[in-house]
């Protein structure tokens, strides 16, 4: 993903040493989503110095704990166009709960899909009993189409169903849909992680589309699980 770099977002939670891209006493908006409602709200973020369970030897303390005031925290974010105030979620519809990625979205009266779709790959070695293919997470409003993520997929014969195991043993996922930047269309916070260990959150705003694209990759995070 080519990204800006004028934007940054940093979930709340504990990481390890180097992953909060977040300095303490820092002011940033914070997405907070309760009952339905979704607000940016500005946020004063406090980043300390804790015990890393997976890493750290009887005396260290090199994770890292961002935290605020602020309550329903979905993620923090800063960058232009980006202004405290309601924000208007999407209307989110999965179409296969247990199968890859797809969705139907409602966003102001119009109406997108998120698809995930998947050819065969002649070029890799998959494990025997198993296909591989090349998957892509598509946005599509219309007759446009934006891949938002690629990865690879198998499929093992054992599976009667067919489905597939994207990445990893990854789990790609919408973390937010609505308006953030407040042009009437479109906005993601997508998951784009295709390990399972892996969170990789990037922030998708249609108000820094270029070209043909629907929406552009402004910002990403990426953590470290166990």
């Amino acid at each position: 993903l080519a990204l800006t770099g004028a934007h940054a977002l940093q979930p709340p939670g504990m990481f390890h040493d180097g992953e909060a891209v977040a300095r303490h006493g820092e002011r940033w908006l914070a997405l907070r989503v309760h009952e339905g409602d979704a607000r940016l709200d500005t946020a004063r973020l406090r980043v300390k110095r804790v015990v890393d369970e997976i890493v750290d030897a009887e005396g260290e303390a090199t994770g890292q704990q961002v935290e605020s005031d602020a309550t329903d925290v979905v993620t923090y974010l800063r960058g232009p166009g980006l202004h405290a105030g309601n924000v208007v979620r999407a209307d989110v519809e999965a179409l296969d709960e247990a199968g890859p990625v797809a969705h139907t979205l409602r966003l102001h009266g119009h109406r997108y899909r998120i698809e995930t779709r998947c050819k065969a790959d002649g070029k890799g070695t998959a494990e025997p009993g198993s296909s591989l293919f090349d998957c892509s997470i598509d946005l599509i409003d219309g007759k446009r189409t934006q891949s938002l993520v690629r990865m690879p997929a198998t499929r093992s014969e054992d599976i009667a169903d067919g489905r597939m195991v994207l990445g990893n043993d990854a789990s790609p996922h919408i973390l937010f849909a609505g308006d953030l930047d407040r042009d009437g269309k479109l906005d993601l916070l997508f998951d784009a992680s295709d390990h399972y260990n892996v969170m990789r959150p990037v922030l998708f705003l249609s108000g820094e589309a270029e070209g043909d694209e629907l929406l552009h990759a402004v910002a990403e995070h990426r953590a470290v699980g166990c």
